[in-house]
C-alpha cells in the first residue's frame, strides 16, 4: 500500500521505563497516553518502541475526510477513513500512525493511548438460550450498550458466528471461542494438538476455558507442556489460550504471605510453626489443597495452637471443607488471649465432595497472634501421637518446609503459571464481589481482592501482563446474581470496583478487564459496563463515574426483614419466615430471593378484593429515571408469570424499559420466581409505590428495590 502524504507519529509502547516515561502520560492504572498531537499546528515525528504486543486506542478529531494508517511489523493497515476512533492489537516493535488529510479537511487532534484488553463475555444470540434461565442479548443490543468500548468478544464455536467475527476483526477487535475443561482434564488428549486443531487455520483469535480450579492442580504439568508445545507449532501464530480461574488455585494468592509466616521462634513439634497475623477477612486463608479423604469414613483432625493477645474472627482456627465449601468438618476453634501450646482435636465423617477432594483451611485471628503446628488428619475416632508419616494424610504438617503445600498455589513453583507467562497465554481470574451490608465492608473486600491481590501477582510473580480480571455482571437472573440486597445500589458497587482498579495506589500492569456473563446481566447492566469501560479504560479517568450513594434510601425495609414495618397494607398481608415457605424458600445458591429471613405473603380468596402493600418513595430527584424491581412466586414456584398490579405515583412511566419475566432458580430443580421491573421518570421529590396481587391465590413477595436507572450516555 502506498504511504499517504502524512503527519507521522512513530509510537513505541515500552514498559514505562525511566528513559521513556517523559514521553508518556499515565492517565490511570489502565491507560497510558502515548501521543496527543495538535494537528492544527503541524506535527513532528515521535519515535518510541513496543516491548510487547499491546492494545492501542487511536482517535482522530476534526472534520472532513482523512485516512489514518498504522504500520506495524512491516504491514500497512488503513484503520480510519474519517475522524473517529478505533482500537488495534499491535505486535511488539515499531508502530507508525500516519494521517493523510483529504481535500479541505480541518483536522484538530490525534491521540494514541495504550489501553487494556476489554472483554465482553459473551455473544450467544445465535445459540439456543433458555429465556427463563439466561438472557440472549442481540448483536444490536450489545453494539448499543457496550461494544463501542470493548475490543475482545467471546462466542460459542459455531459457524453462525463467523460473519460477526469477521466484521469485528475488520474493526480491529479480537474474537475468542468458549470452551469447557473436559479435553484438558482428559489425560488421553494431546493438548498441543487439541489447540492446534481447535484454532489453527481458523478465524478465531483464541479460546477461553472455563475454569481452572483446585481439582486441576494435578494436571498442571500436562497443561503447561501442552501450552509450550502448542506455542512451538505454526498453528499457534496469532492465537492465545485463555484460562478462567476461580479462587487462587491457578495463579496463587501471594497476599497470603503477608499474613502467614513460617517461624522458628516457637514450635510444638520439630523446629518450625506457622504464625498467623490479624487479617479481618475470612477469605484470606492458608490451605492445603487436594486432600484425599474417603466419604463415610470417620477421621480425627488434631493440631497444636498457641495465642498471644488473640481475638478470634468468624472462622479463626482450622477446619476442612469440600469442593465449593458446601460442607465444613472438624472445626478446631482458635484459642483467645494468651495461651501456651495446646493440642485440639475433633472427629468428623465427610460426605462425598464433587471433586472427590477436600481442603484443610487455616484462618488467622481478628487481632493478636496465633501460632499453628502439628496438623494431623488420621482415620479413627481418637487423635494418636503426631506423625509426619503415612498415617497422617497431610503433607508438610508441621511446617518444617515452611509454607510448602499450604498456600493455595502461592508456592514459588507453579509450572502452569510459568508456562502461561513464558508462552504468552492468559489467565482470566474471576473476582466476583457480592453486595455487602455496609459500604465499608464492600470497600474492604474490593481492596483485598482487586487491589492487593493483583499488585502481589505483579510484585511476586510477574504475571499481571498475562492476567485479565473478570468481574460479575449478574443483576437479574436467578441462576447467578451478585445483586443480593434490595437496599444497595449494584451499579455503585461495580463503579467502586472499577475505580479501585483504575485509581488505587496499587498499579499492576494488567492485560485487561472484562465481565462474566452477559447472559446474566440486564440491558441496563450492560449499558453501565459500557459506560464504565469508556470512563476508566479508554478516557483514563481517576474520579468515580457516579456519585450516587451505595445504600439506597428510597424505601424503608425493602426486604421485609422488619416484617411489615414501613409498609401500609390492605387485606390479607402478613410477614412470614423464609423457613416456613414451601421447601424453605427454594433458595438457589446464587439467587437473591428469598432475601434474608422474611418475606411477605398475600392470600386472596375467590371473589375477594386485591390485597396490597404501599409505601412512599422518598428522596427522588425530579427528571431522573428510577426503576422499581420486585420478585414474587406462589407456593408451587410455578413456571409462569405471577400476575401483579404495580402502581407508581409521582413519576412518568417509561414503558420502553418495562420488563417482566419468570426466572428459574439455579441448582434447585424446576422452581421459578417472577421478576417485575418498571421504570419511571420522577416528577416530584416523593412518589408512592403500591403492589397488589392480581388474581385469587397465595403469593410470596420479596426484594422490593427502587434505585436510579441508567438509560445510557
Amino acid at each position: 500500500m502506498r504511504k499517504p502524504t502524512l503527519i507521522a507519529l512513530v509510537i513505541i509502547v515500552a514498559a514505562c521505563c525511566a528513559t521513556c516515561a517523559s514521553a508518556q502520560t499515565r492517565l490511570n492504572n489502565f491507560v497510558v497516553e502515548l501521543a496527543n498531537v495538535d494537528l492544527t499546528a503541524g506535527a513532528e515525528a515521535v519515535s518510541v518502541t513496543l516491548e510487547r504486543p499491546e492494545w492501542l486506542h487511536i482517535r482522530l478529531l476534526g472534520e472532513g475526510a482523512a485516512i489514518v494508517t498504522v504500520t506495524a511489523d512491516g504491514a500497512d493497515t488503513a484503520i480510519l477513513s474519517a475522524p473517529g476512533e478505533t482500537m488495534r492489537y499491535l505486535p511488539a516493535g515499531e508502530v507508525t500512525v500516519a494521517v493523510a488529510p483529504g481535500n479541505g479537511a480541518a483536522l484538530e487532534r490525534l491521540t494514541v493511548r495504550r489501553v487494556p484488553e476489554i472483554m465482553v463475555y459473551m455473544y450467544e444470540e445465535l445459540t439456543a438460550v433458555s429465556p427463563h434461565g439466561h438472557i440472549a442479548h442481540s448483536w444490536e443490543g450489545l453494539e448499543e450498550a457496550v461494544l463501542h468500548s470493548a475490543n475482545l468478544i467471546v462466542s460459542h464455536d459455531r459457524e453462525v458466528y463467523l460473519p460477526y467475527a469477521e466484521a469485528w476483526q475488520e474493526r480491529g477487535g479480537r474474537w475468542l471461542i468458549n470452551q469447557g475443561m473436559g479435553a484438558l482434564r482428559d489425560e488421553t488428549v494431546d493438548l498441543a494438538q487439541y489447540w492446534a486443531d481447535l484454532l489453527g487455520g481458523r478465524i478465531w483469535d483464541g479460546s477461553i476455558h472455563d475454569e481452572v480450579v483446585s481439582r486441576d492442580v494435578e494436571h498442571f504439568e500436562r497443561y503447561a507442556d501442552g501450552l509450550a508445545r502448542f506455542r512451538a507449532m505454526p498453528e499457534s501464530e496469532g492465537k492465545t489460550v485463555y484460562l478462567y480461574c476461580g479462587g487462587s488455585a491457578a495463579i496463587g494468592d501471594p497476599t497470603l504471605l503477608d499474613f502467614y509466616e513460617p517461624t522458628d521462634e516457637t514450635a510444638a513439634e520439630g523446629e518450625r510453626s506457622i504464625r498467623a497475623t490479624p487479617q479481618g477477612d475470612s477469605n484470606i486463608t492458608a490451605r492445603q489443597m487436594s486432600v484425599k479423604l474417603e466419604p463415610g469414613v470417620e477421621y480425627t483432625i488434631s493440631a497444636q495452637m498457641r495465642s498471644a493477645g488473640s481475638v478470634s474472627a468468624a472462622y479463626s482456627g482450622i477446619f476442612i471443607i469440600d469442593e465449593g465449601w458446601h460442607a465444613l468438618y472438624g472445626r478446631l476453634r482458635a484459642p483467645e488471649g494468651d495461651t501456651d501450646w495446646t493440642r485440639y482435636s475433633a472427629t468428623f465423617t465427610p460426605r462425598p465432595s464433587s471433586s472427590g477432594l477436600y481442603q484443610v483451611i487455616l484462618v488467622g485471628p481478628a487481632s493478636g497472634d496465633l501460632w499453628l503446628d502439628a496438623v494431623q488428619i488420621e482415620r479413627g475416632a481418637e487423635a494418636t501421637e503426631f506423625t509426619t508419616g503415612e498415617r497422617n494424610v497431610l503433607q508438610n504438617p508441621s511446617f518444617e518446609d515452611g509454607l510448602s503445600k499450604w498456600m493455595s498455589g502461592a508456592d514459588v513453583e507453579n509450572v502452569l503459571r510459568d508456562a502461561v507467562i513464558e508462552h504468552d497465554h492468559v489467565f482470566a481470574p474471576e473476582i466476583y464481589v457480592t453486595e455487602q451490608e455496609t459500604e465499608e465492608r464492600a470497600r474492604t473486600l474490593i481492596q483485598q481482592r482487586l487491589e492487593r491481590v493483583p499488585a502481589a501477582w505483579s510484585r511476586r510473580y510477574g504475571v499481571s501482563p498475562n492476567a485479565l480480571i473478570v468481574l460479575s455482571v449478574g443483576d437479574c437472573t436467578l441462576r447467578y446474581s451478585n445483586d443480593h440486597l434490595p437496599n444497595v445500589n449494584y451499579k455503585v458497587l461495580l463503579d467502586m470496583q472499577m475505580h479501585a482498579m483504575a485509581a488505587g495506589d496499587s498499579a499492576p500492569d494488567l492485560r485487561g478487564i472484562g465481565f462474566w456473563s452477559a447472559h446474566y446481566g440486564s440491558p441496563e447492566a450492560l449499558r453501565w459496563y459500557g459506560a464504565l469501560f469508556r470512563h476508566y479504560c479508554i478516557e483514563g479517568n481517576t474520579e468515580r463515574l457516579t456519585d450516587d450513594p451505595y445504600l439506597l434510601d428510597h424505601l424503608a425495609n425493602p426486604g421485609f426483614e422488619e416484617g411489615l414495618e414501613g409498609w401500609e397494607t390492605a387485606g390479607s398481608v402478613e410477614a412470614v419466615a423464609v423457613a416456613d415457605m414451601p421447601d424453605r424458600g427454594a433458595r438457589g445458591r446464587y439467587a437473591p430471593v428469598p432475601q434474608g429471613a422474611q418475606v411477605i405473603r398475600t392470600v386472596r380468596a375467590e371473589g375477594a378484593a386485591a390485597n396490597s402493600f404501599t409505601q412512599a418513595i422518598r428522596n427522588l430527584e425530579p427528571g431522573r429515571a428510577y426503576s422499581v424491581k420486585l420478585y414474587c412466586t406462589d407456593p408451587q414456584y410455578a413456571e409462569r408469570l405471577i400476575p401483579a398490579q404495580i402502581t407508581i405515583e409521582g413519576g412518568e412511566m417509561l414503558p420502553e424499559y418495562q420488563w417482566e419475566n419468570y426466572w428459574q432458580v439455579g441448582g434447585g430443580g424446576p422452581q421459578y420466581w417472577t421478576m417485575y421491573r418498571h421504570v419511571f421518570r420522577a416528577t416530584a421529590e416523593q412518589g408512592r409505590l403500591t403492589v397488589a396481587d392480581a388474581e385469587p391465590g397465595e403469593v410470596y413477595w420479596d426484594f422490593i428495590q427502587v434505585e436510579r436507572f441508567f438509560e445510557g450516555v
